[in-house]
């Protein structure tokens, strides 16, 4: 079912003026069948300039699907798949991949959808992962040329920062416990689970697709960095006990 949804939504986006590239990703992480994420790029493409264009083509081939915009994708529910087409600028896309590769702008990204946050590097592993639908001027496959292998440039970039942000909490967290502010500790606490899990997977150099499914993902670690990972998982677990912090500041 999903693979002709498939062929009939790159129908569908094949109408579009400017289209360059579509790329199926997630295909790694969705359970097959049941869910398509896609990934189309136009010139100069974003979401608020070809959402209306999306939605209208959608409801005109599926009148009782459900259509949103949920971020920068258009989202759509039928009756035996769902999924989304996200948009991006195919012309710059290939400048804002090569900025995190050389270590710019690597922060997450607060999403109403996603689970702690967006990273970047979620991202470069679906269009890593991706099956390439349609590539005008070969677009789509200088993205995953990009992103294949891992660059080691951007695990060593992902360390640092994540790295800095570890010392940087547990500084904070030393402050907050003496106050005794509970939240402020709470979200410390979140934030360094968060920076070691995201440290562990890029020394590793497997993306991390985001803060779900975490054990079926952390499977592919080195022996060395599902030590970091485990620690982290019991920094939560243990609401942040002295000992696993202790060890923690041995660590980094």
């Amino acid at each position: 079912m999903s693979n002709q949804v498939i062929v009939d939504v790159c129908s569908v986006l094949s109408q579009l003026d400017k289209l360059q590239f579509i790329l199926h990703v997630g295909i790694k992480r969705c359970p097959a069948n049941r869910k398509v994420d896609l990934l189309a790029g136009l010139v100069g493409g974003d979401i608020e300039k070809y959402a209306p264009a999306i939605e209208a083509t959608f409801r005109e081939r599926w009148p009782s699907g459900n259509f949103f915009v949920l971020d920068d994708s258009v989202r759509f529910d039928l009756s035996a798949v769902s999924g989304g087409v996200a948009v991006c600028n195919s012309i710059t896309i290939a400048d804002q991949i090569m900025e995190w590769i050389q270590g710019k702008r690597l922060e997450g990204q607060c999403r109403s959808w996603a689970v702690g946050y967006w990273l970047p590097e979620a991202l470069c592993g679906d269009i890593a992962t991706a099956k390439i639908l349609h590539d005008i001027d070969d677009i789509g496959t200088g993205l995953k040329r990009l992103v294949t292998p891992y660059p080691e440039s951007l695990s060593q970039a992902i360390v640092e920062l994540c790295t800095d942000e570890i010392r940087q909490k547990l500084y904070t967290l030393d402050e907050s416990s003496q106050k005794d502010a509970r939240v402020e500790m709470g979200l410390c606490l979140s934030n360094i689970t968060a920076s070691m899990i995201r440290l562990a997977f890029a020394r590793s150099r497997k993306y991390l697709r985001g803060f779900r499914s975490l054990a079926k993902q952390a499977q592919f670690l080195s022996a060395s960095d599902m030590v970091i990972y485990r620690l982290a998982l019991e920094l939560q677990k243990s609401d942040g006990a002295k000992a696993v912090i202790d060890e923690i500041r041995r660590q980094f």
